[in-house]
């Protein structure tokens, strides 16, 4: 159980709202053991889906409806359920229990061997009231493929060993979730993802918790949209994103543990088109270094709106010339990876009220664009070599500095600075820079006792 909210009913008192997930019914500890099991992939990959899918219980090409059964298996490599092949797939109250192991967890990443419900090739799905608990390394419920789709309601989702996640879309397949709880206690194990070359996950009113080193509430390979959940990833941060993909939260309040609140990078060469947007909500990082958002090797567009970022590590964003490893566990340095890019970060940011720092490394750019209402303390800087870094304010918004700050463009609607507290610290901005040629390449006397300084 972990606690998500405080609400002031009073002056006086306060009310502490928690919520509950699967682990609080079964204990991961009876699962130790299994947990613990380090994925493989250096396994042969396949391209082509196989043929074959084995399931204990298959529905090809048929309509069919289900309700108040149970189903199970032991067998290795093996789902419980497979509907394919356009079949159309009703469960409503039924338990599944799946246990037995991937051999290729490969071929459970992007095929969905060992799901414990497995719908691909142009099937639809509709689930209500789900009982599913698996172990040995298996996704609780895989949707494959174009036309794919599945809908999973009102659910209960609980997994041990690596690669166990909770709604897992891949092959351009699609999940609708609403009001589900999900938890899982293995590596690599996140609750609701997508894989190659796709996967669309839409989840509302739901509740995930992850434990395992690189488990995040959301992998993002293809598109997440998130409305209302509340979710804890205790070694992993809430986003995974690898890549062109897209992830949009709202109102949501989450917990990250492990590298950042969001890790979002390219794996490969560097592209751009990456979009994350944050719409009325929180995300909490824990650890001692952890930013709340970091970016590696990606050219990406964010967007913060009445959102909060609280960090333990007093960051709001870095940006680097990086790149997260096989395991999920850490950041690649150019040792891992000589093939890398700096990462460019446009981050707009409307209506919230942020403190931290910005900081960028090996030459990465983070354009931080201030309006709506929205007020800054902090400061900006290179973690190391050459840094590019932006700020820009509107006339409703505020910068109250924590540090001295070097900028390459510095744009401010009030042109006088009255908007930004200096607290006694200087802002060395470009003179040579274009956008800032409404300085007129002056010194400028800001509040608090500090200048902005022709640099």
């Amino acid at each position: 159980m972990f606690l998500f909210c405080i609400l002031s009913l009073t002056s006086v008192a306060l009310a502490k709202v928690s919520v509950s997930d699967p682990s609080d019914i079964i204990s991961p500890a009876l699962w130790t053991a299994d947990n613990a099991i380090v994925p493989n992939y250096n396994v042969p990959f396949v391209s082509v889906q196989p043929e074959a899918l084995p399931a204990a219980y298959e529905f090809y090409d048929n309509s069919t409806s289900i309700s108040h059964q149970s189903f199970s298996t032991t067998l290795n490599d093996t789902s419980v359920i497979l509907a394919a092949d356009h079949a159309e797939l009703n469960l409503s109250f039924v338990d599944i229990q799946k246990s037995g192991y991937a051999s290729n967890l490969l071929w459970s990443s992007f095929y969905g061997f060992n799901a414990a419900v497995n719908i691909a090739n142009a099937s639809t799905a509709h689930f209500d009231n789900l009982n599913i608990t698996v172990h040995n390394g298996a996704a609780n419920v895989y949707v494959y493929g174009t036309d794919s789709v599945v809908h999973v309601n009102n659910s209960w989702l609980y997994s041990s060993g690596p690669v166990s996640h909770g709604v897992y879309a891949s092959g351009n397949g699609t999940a609708y979730v609403s009001n589900v709880q999900h938890f899982s206690g293995g590596k690599r194990s996140s609750s609701f993802s997508g894989d190659s070359p796709a996967g669309y996950i839409h989840v509302s009113d739901s509740v995930a918790h992850t434990i395992g080193i690189g488990s995040a509430t959301f992998y993002a390979l293809g598109g997440i949209y998130a409305n209302n959940v509340v979710a804890l990833s205790e070694n992993g941060p809430t986003i995974f994103m690898d890549g062109t993909q897209e992830a949009y939260l709202t109102n949501c309040e989450t917990t990250a543990g492990l590298l950042g609140g969001v890790a979002i990078f390219s794996s490969q060469i560097r592209t751009s088109g990456a979009i994350l947007s944050l719409k009325s909500s929180k995300i909490t990082t824990l650890g001692a270094t952890m930013p709340g958002l970091w970016f590696g090797n990606t050219i990406i567009d964010v967007s913060l709106y009445d959102t909060q970022l609280v960090t333990a590590s007093g960051i709001l964003v870095v940006a680097n010339y990086s790149q997260i490893t096989q395991d999920f566990d850490y950041y690649a340095s150019y040792l891992d990876n000589a093939n890398l890019l700096p990462a460019l970060v446009s981050v707009d940011v409307k209506e919230s009220t942020l403190t931290g720092d910005l900081v960028a490394y090996n030459s990465s750019l983070i354009s931080w664009n201030l309006s709506s209402h929205s007020s800054w303390t902090g400061a900006a800087y290179s973690g190391y070599g050459q840094a590019y870094l932006d700020v820009h304010l509107d006339l409703t918004s505020n910068w109250t500095l924590t540090n001295t700050t070097s900028l390459q463009n510095f744009t401010d609607a009030d042109t006088t600075l009255s908007n930004i507290d200096s607290q006694g610290f200087d802002i060395y901005y470009n003179a040579s820079a274009s956008l800032n040629g409404y300085l007129g390449g002056k010194t400028i006397a800001l509040v608090g006792g500090g200048k902005a300084i022709p640099a």
